[in-house]
């Protein structure tokens, strides 16, 4: 019997340790990679927020229960979750089921002033009990240069001259498995369609880092 209580304990435990949704991961992961908020105040932020849909539900979080930040959208059944507040931007976070049965999470925030960029991309890879970090240009393939048509030098060059600029942001999936690489975003789409392929990249998951997919308008 005890020989099949410790069986049964080494089998169950790493399942609980694997239980964990998006809210217990936006908890738990280093406090520099979120504003360098607090275990306590990322807690705080979840118990007031979790049913958030909206920014106004942000807004009513913000004015009522004096946390500077709150969820504006969390779906926990497909793992990801967005964060405004007091911030010029925004964070998004999500995470993939690897073959090796780790966990990647994607934490991305995003500042704009005045334009947008991308302020933090974070890489987790998650055993169960540790969070190691990976860069994210070794997860994230080099993209900029294949959003334009023609030679890349030239484009850029008139561009410039014409204050032209196009900037690389990304969106997390919230269903899929596919991030979305968004190029341009400063102006509108009729001037960028002069310069490149289109404004739009699929990255395509493949079990911890990402392929270059279709280019496309949107």
């Amino acid at each position: 019997m005890r020989v099949l209580a410790l069986i049964l304990i080494n089998i169950v435990f790493p399942l609980v340790g694997f239980s964990q949704n998006i809210v217990d991961f936006f908890e738990s992961v280093p406090d520099t990679s979120i504003l360098q908020l607090t275990n306590k105040e990322r807690k705080e932020i979840a118990k007031y927020s979790l049913d958030n849909k909206s920014a106004n539900d942000v807004n009513d979080d913000l004015r009522d229960k004096g946390i500077r930040y709150a969820f504006e959208m969390v779906d926990i059944k497909n793992g990801y979750l967005k964060i405004t507040g007091k911030m010029e931007g925004h964070i998004q976070m999500c995470y993939w089921n690897m073959t090796n049965g780790d966990k990647l999470i994607a934490i991305y925030q995003e500042g704009c002033g005045p334009v947008c960029y991308i302020e933090h991309f974070y890489f987790y890879e998650y055993n169960g009990e540790d969070f190691k970090s990976i860069d994210w240009h070794t997860i994230i393939p080099d993209i900029y240069n294949d959003f334009f048509r023609g030679d890349i030098n030239f484009q850029l060059e008139e561009m410039k001259n014409k204050d032209v600029l196009a900037t690389l942001l990304f969106e997390l999936p919230r269903t899929g498995k596919n991030i979305i690489a968004k190029w341009g975003n400063e102006d509108f789409q009729d001037i960028y369609k002069k310069y490149g392929l289109g404004d739009r990249m699929i990255l395509i998951w493949d079990d911890g880092k990402f392929m270059k997919g279709e280019i496309y308008w949107e």
